[in-house]
Parts: C-alpha cells; structure tokens; sequence
C-alpha cells in the first residue's frame, strides 16, 4: 500500500537530500518502524509550493499473533 507525505519546503531544506532524509525519517516514525520505508517518488508541486513523497507503508503483523506462534 503506498501512502503520502506532504513536505513544506524553508531556508533549511534547500538541497534535495535534505528533503529526502526528512520524507525517511518522518514515514519512518509514521509506520512506526526502525527501518526507513522505501520512498517511491518525490515530487515538488509548483502549485503550492511543496513536496509531496509518495512511500510504499510496511506491512505490520500485530504483537498478539506474533505471541501466539
């Protein structure tokens, strides 16, 4: 499944990269996981002047039936 971030570019994210860490960083704390999830694209929409990255969302497996096993 694949889910959306919008990213409000400042003075601070003026590269690329930095952009990309922090679409990581925050997809990362969104699924809740130590591992960064995949970005599939990253785009700047002119319009509106922001960054919308598109990740693909990991698929969780609940604690109660990992326990169970």
């Amino acid at each position: 499944m694949f889910k959306a971030l919008v990213i409000t570019p400042n003075e601070k994210t003026a590269e690329f990269g930095s952009i990309l860490a922090i679409a990581r960083s925050e997809a990362r704390k969104r699924e809740q996981s130590k591992e960064n999830p995949p970005i599939r694209a990253l785009q700047f929409v002119p319009e509106v002047g922001v960054y919308v990255a598109i990740y693909e969302a990991l698929a969780k497996t609940s604690q109660n039936q990992e326990r169970k096993v």
